[in-house]
């Protein structure tokens, strides 16, 4: 004889139309979130205006009465160009279960990482069991994480096109419902949201990357329209890391310093002169004084950044916390620069490559470098050669003749997956 159920007149849906009871748990039931299910609780959240401005800007922020720091994000912007934002109610296909595909996407997402990336990144196995036990409760962490591994394992066999395809396509999709779920969700800053949204940001920045990455096949626009995306997604991975570091406990803060490896701030660097020549060029050049000012900005950064690098490497340490530092600190006046196309910006550009192209075992980032330095060359021509003498010699670019040449290396190198989020 069939059990009967237990009905709550007040539960959610979705556990109306499964026939099982619902605890009735806000902002998620239980049940939805131990299933991975998108709980119709979720399209009650109120929906609460932007209250914090860049990270980088911002000199105080309107405080509001609460037990614990919260902080309201920006809807997050679809890089596909589909999916629903935050005041369209939840699509019906998010409703659906996840299949075998998927699970293999989640095998993979944790045994994926190769022997020399245990072995560099210690405690890597661990986070990665962290990350899962947290998408298993949150739903747009789950999709997240699938996305993450579908365009991983969408690079890694060259020769199989339609295998390819069918990755790169899962892993839009997947991260096109894991942004609606997120911006519908409209999840604060607290003690119990922050790791989550730790995770998610994380993830979805490295994923912004690879969209770069993807889209650069199709010229100059598009790497420098992705970049410029994605750059508030990385200041939004730092506001969500700022407010959420003092949440986590001691022993977790240590497991993400001692896995990401990333560099200590309080460490006396030695500049270089990588940046020297651009210095004086720019220094020389016609542009405006407010010009040259925001230009010089954006090198000195730059410079900054290739000594930590330096320091990095001589560490032994992953080198790619710079990448994700220059897109957050470079500012508004510059990237619209960059966006006009002014040549002195696309010089600054091509130097930042460089350091994509230092970073090009990290799946995610490949040969975007490479790609980005020969785009540049071919939008300035000849005239601008002596500017670019340094990157393009780091990257091997030679135009002799009107004929480029490029140092051979693979395109993608996917030895190293890993998860680096930053730390305030």
């Amino acid at each position: 004889m069939r059990k009967l159920h237990a009905k709550s007149r007040l539960g959610c849906k979705v556990c109306k139309v499964r026939r099982v009871k619902c605890d009735e748990t806000r902002p998620s039931c239980k049940r939805c979130s131990q299933t991975g299910r998108t709980c119709s609780f979720l399209a009650d959240v109120p929906v609460l205006p932007p209250s914090i401005p860049s990270p980088l800007n911002s000199s105080s922020t309107e405080s509001v009465p609460s037990a614990t720091p919260s902080v309201v994000l920006e809807p997050l912007p679809n890089f596909r160009g589909t999916g629903s934002s935050r005041s369209k109610p939840v699509d019906s296909s998010l409703e659906e279960r996840y299949g075998s595909l998927h699970l293999h996407l989640l095998y993979l997402f944790e045994h994926q990482p190769s022997e020399h990336m245990r072995l560099t990144h210690p405690g890597l196995d661990d986070l990665l069991q962290m990350m899962i036990k947290e998408a298993f409760k949150t739903p747009y962490v789950m999709d997240q994480v699938l996305a993450y591994s579908a365009a991983h394992e969408s690079v890694r066999d060259q020769n199989n096109k339609d295998s390819q395809r069918l990755y790169a396509t899962e892993a839009t999709r997947l991260q096109t419902r894991a942004l609606t779920l997120y911006n519908n969700a409209n999840p604060q800053v607290s003690a119990g949201t922050c790791l989550p949204m730790f995770i998610f940001t994380s993830l979805l920045a490295h994923h912004t990357l690879f969209d770069v990455l993807s889209d650069s096949k199709k010229g100059l626009g598009a790497v420098i329209d992705g970049l410029a995306r994605s750059i508030p997604v990385h200041r939004g991975l730092m506001a969500v890391a700022a407010a959420c570091w003092s949440m986590f406990s001691p022993e977790l803060q240590k497991q993400f310093l001692q896995t990401c490896l990333r560099e200590p701030t309080d460490v006396n660097i030695a500049s270089d002169d990588e940046c020297d020549s651009l210095n004086t060029r720019l220094e020389k050049s016609d542009l405006s004084a407010s010009s040259i000012a925001i230009h010089l900005e954006a090198v000195e950064l730059l410079q900054r950044l290739f000594d930590n690098e330096r320091n990095a490497v001589s560490l032994q340490q992953g080198n790619l916390a710079p990448l994700q530092d220059w897109l957050v600190g470079v500012s508004a006046e510059f990237v619209s620069c960059i966006q006009q196309r002014r040549p002195e910006s696309l010089v600054i550009l091509a130097f930042y490559a460089v350091m994509l192209h230092r970073a090009s075992d990290y799946w995610f980032v490949g040969d975007l470098g490479k790609r980005l330095i020969h785009l540049i060359n071919g939008q300035l021509g000849p005239a601008w050669e002596d500017w670019l003498a340094w990157p393009n010699g780091m990257v091997g670019y030679h135009n002799k003749g009107g004929e480029i040449t490029l140092r051979s290396r693979p395109e993608f190198n996917v030895s190293r997956s890993s998860y680096h989020p930053p730390r305030p």
